[in-house]
Formats: structure tokens, sequence, C-alpha cells
């Protein structure tokens, strides 16, 4: 019982983080020349991202991964589920509480609905396959990002690459389920059915863009191995 709350008081922390790198993107975007703010809050955004993997905090697109890498018992798989809905907590509220804040700031509330509208185009087939593909992309992103942080633990390349990777996404346009959950928020979004279609979806293929990360890492670690050991054998 201890466990599952304090993985649900590391999952809110997360979503909190998220949120504070989305509203930096959102402020970066709202009141900057378009590609400066672009580039701008690309770079800010993995803020969220850094705190979380520095404190350890419980993000489910940064936790998904080890699902696949090792086998994990059915514990670690309840403790997902309950670091997901404390993801949602942190974030859905930082966004409501945004929303309440700015929500008579033209300028800022325009930019938000403006972000929440073209993330949330479902409307058609084609909509709907590009955001699994962007989904999908994300989850990859994250992957690497927080591996390589994790294998350089607060030294420059690890930093280096969290930045690097999350920057793509971000800049990119690809969508991050917890990320979303606080745009949503912050857009009062939560009134319209096509967020409660995104949001499981986008967060299946974030999983689904893990699993490919996880598996392209078990690719080359193996196949690093295989070349260390015909070395070692012509020696």
């Amino acid at each position: 019982m201890i466990k599952n709350l304090i993985s649900l008081y590391k999952g809110i922390l997360a979503g909190l983080a998220i949120g504070l790198g989305s509203f930096l993107f959102v402020i970066c975007t709202t009141y900057l020349d378009a590609n400066l703010g672009l580039i701008l809050g690309s770079l800010v955004f993995p803020i969220g991202l850094f705190l979380v993997c520095t404190f350890k905090l419980n993000l489910y697109t940064g936790k998904i991964g080890l699902a696949f890498e090792t086998k994990q018992n059915k514990d670690y798989f309840i403790s997902l589920v309950i670091m997901y809905i404390g993801n949602a907590i942190g974030a859905i509220g930082l966004g409501y509480v945004s929303y309440a804040i700015f929500k008579d700031n033209k300028e800022i509330f325009d930019n938000i609905t403006s972000i929440c509208d073209h993330k949330l185009v479902l409307d058609s087939f084609g909509g709907v396959l590009s955001g699994m593909f962007k989904s999908t992309l994300c989850g990859l992103c994250v992957y690497l990002s927080v591996k390589c942080f994790n294998k350089d633990f607060l030294k420059p390349k690890g930093i280096f690459f969290l930045v690097f990777f999350v920057f793509i996404f971000v800049f990119a346009g690809f969508k991050h389920c917890v990320a979303n959950m606080y745009y949503y928020g912050f857009g009062n979004k939560y009134t319209s059915y096509q967020v409660y279609i995104d949001l499981p979806l986008c967060t299946l293929f974030n999983s689904l863009g893990s699993f490919i990360g996880a598996s392209l890492y078990k690719f080359i670690t193996i196949e690093k191995s295989k070349k260390e050991d015909v070395i070692l054998t012509e020696k």
C-alpha cells in the first residue's frame, strides 16, 4: 500500500514537471517570433524530463520501456497504472491552474487553443494515422532520451542527448500523452469527446515507440557484444 502511494506521489510530481516544460513551451511560442519561439520552446521543454530523470520521478513514458527490456512481474505493471494516474493528476491539475490564471489573457489562450486543436485532428483517417505515427516517434524519442541520460547520469553527454531527443519530438510536433494532458487542461478541452479518444491512442502508441526503442537497444547491445567476443577470440 505504501509503495503504491509513493508511486502515485512520484507520478503526480512527474506530471507537474512535464506540465512545467509544456507551460514554458506555450509561453515561448506565444511571445516570441514564430520560428524563434518554436526553437526556444523546444529547448526549454526538456527541463520537465530533466527534473523527472534527475529526481527519479515516475513518468509513464519513461518507465514503460523497462517492461520491454526485461521480464517484469505483475507488481511493476500495477505500478505503471498507478504512476499513469499520478501523471494525469499532476499534468491535468496544473493545466487547469494555468487555465484559471491565463484564461483572460487573449494571446496565451489563443495560442494554447491552437496547440490543442492542432493535436486533436481526429476527424479523418489521415488525422488519426498521423497522430499514431507522431505518438510512436515521440515514444521512441523519450525512450532514447531517458536511456542515454541514465547511462551517463548528470554528465554532459547524458544531458545533451536528453535535450537532443526531446527537442526533436517537441520541434517536430510529435504527441506525448502526459504533455497533452496538460495542454488539454490549459485549453479547457476536456469537454470534447475527442480528448478521450486521443489520450488512449497517444498512450498506446507512445508505448509502441518505447517498445521499438527497447528492441533497437537490445539488438545494438547484442551485436556489440558479438563483435567484442570476436575481437577477444582473435586475440
